[in-house]
């Protein structure tokens, strides 16, 4: 398991105290309810873990437990103190039974447990601010009361998506923000379907807690059309993989090429010590970092003599043209800068904006490597694949000013350990990457 920076772990830190602090109060301000709830409490605290023992795994190793509905319900039902440890009860025992989230670490454990908790608090105090009455069934707290039920359910996804997407920010080094509009492009229908179905056992458990067995049939609806939403998100990503391979089909001398760039940039990414979710991204953008050369006319990618001045430009525009139809699709959209910055050059002299040094990110920076050293190994019409000590002179030479220092040394290293092998002179032999 990838150790979690200090920034990540400070943040943590205080998600976690925070939602001690809350509970605590909230606690102290809940009254003795009039009737026993502790079969109904227990009965969704359950299905909170079970919830939390069958998520879905979206984009960089995020997942979603479809545990809002319940938790919805819970804020609706009982005073503010049982809700929170519904809640955080429930999400903590199903991360501690399920083998796989017993492997994040007690400390990623206890987070999710916490913005869980939060998530459920946060509701449960605009509830109390409105002055809602958990003695009374949902359908007697009149226009008002429905209107911020309403209003709960939308500050608790806020809560909720923030904070998990402040903590991917903070480990995979991109701005929380832009991390939270894709998990919204992701998540959004499945969440207005979990907390509808939230109101909906709130309004029938209230009054016949026996109806709730009920209710679990239209759960596993809504899991189900979620999975298949994800496999279609899977199915798109091998689509515009697909089109990426179309542009190395059309030239023998390349094909293959784009994967085995993914494989390099894969190893760079991790040898460098990225965090897990940025060498997925990076991994991601190198598979289709040549997309837009599927709108580069056939004769200018396998031309063998010189190229004019209009095949250059052509050529050159396929950085942006790569970028512009990935935008398009949110399984990319954070990939989108390394597609376009590939080919520049650290002294400002590449394409397509001259972007220098630093300024280049640092994914398009080790696609620009493994590109390179991949398009160097392996055969050419008017030559084979170099022998790997030209390679190495070649990269060497230009360290610095073409190429990132730091990656072309990681790609050395790498090599002199024999961690990336390329048969000499090969067309499309796949390469050995340990």
């Amino acid at each position: 398991m990838q150790r979690l920076s200090p920034a990540t772990r400070l943040y943590i830190t205080v998600v976690v105290l925070a939602t001690a602090i809350l509970v605590v109060a909230l606690l102290l301000n809940t009254k003795p309810p009039a009737a026993d709830p502790t079969i109904l409490a227990l009965a969704l605290g359950i299905l909170v873990a079970v919830a939390n023992l069958f998520p879905l795994t979206f984009a960089y190793k995020r997942n979603v437990s479809l545990d809002s509905a319940v938790i919805f319900a819970a804020v609706l039902l009982f005073d503010p103190g049982i809700a929170v440890l519904i809640a955080g009860l429930g999400c903590l025992a199903g991360d501690l039974i399920s083998s796989r989230k017993r492997a994040w670490g007690l400390l990623r454990i206890v987070f999710n447990a916490s913005q869980t908790t939060l998530q459920a608090g946060a509701g449960a105090l605009v509830l109390m601010l409105a002055g809602w009455n958990h003695a009374r069934p949902v359908t007697d707290q009149g226009t008002l009361g429905i209107l911020m039920a309403v209003v709960a359910a939308f500050v608790m996804y806020m809560v909720n998506t923030m904070l998990v997407a402040i903590v991917v920010g903070l480990e995979s080094g991109q701005a929380p923000l832009s991390v939270w509009r894709q998990s919204a492009d992701i998540i959004l229908a499945e969440q207005l379907s979990e907390f509808a179905l939230g109101l909906l056992a709130a309004i029938v458990i209230g009054p016949h807690p026996l109806a709730l067995p009920l209710l679990i049939f239209p759960a596993i609806a809504v899991y189900y059309s979620l999975e298949r939403h994800v496999q279609l998100r899977r199915q798109t990503i091998a689509a515009v993989e697909s089109m990426a391979d179309m542009v190395d089909i059309r030239d023998p001398y390349t094909a293959n090429h784009s994967r085995r760039v993914a494989e390099y940039s894969r190893a760079l990414a991790t040898d460098l010590g990225l965090r897990p979710e940025e060498i997925d991204l990076v991994e991601r953008a190198a598979r289709v970092h040549d997309l837009g050369k599927i709108m580069v006319d056939a004769a200018v990618l396998t031309k063998r003599g010189k190229l004019t001045s209009d095949d250059e430009h052509q050529l050159r525009q396929h950085p942006i043209t790569g970028a512009q139809i990935l935008s398009r699709f949110p399984q990319f959209s954070l990939a989108t800068s390394y597609v376009r910055h590939h080919h520049e050059r650290m002294d400002g002299s590449g394409y397509p904006d001259g972007l220098k040094g630093d300024d280049i990110p640092l994914g398009a920076r080790i696609i620009a490597v493994a590109d390179a050293f991949d398009s160097m190994s392996m055969a050419r019409p008017y030559r084979g694949g170099l022998p790997m000590e030209i390679v190495l002179s070649e990269l060497a030479r230009y360290r610095g000013s073409q190429w990132d220092e730091q990656i072309v040394d990681t790609l050395t290293t790498l090599i002199e350990k024999e961690r990336i092998m390329v048969p000499r002179g090969a067309k499309t032999s796949r390469p050995v990457v340990i």
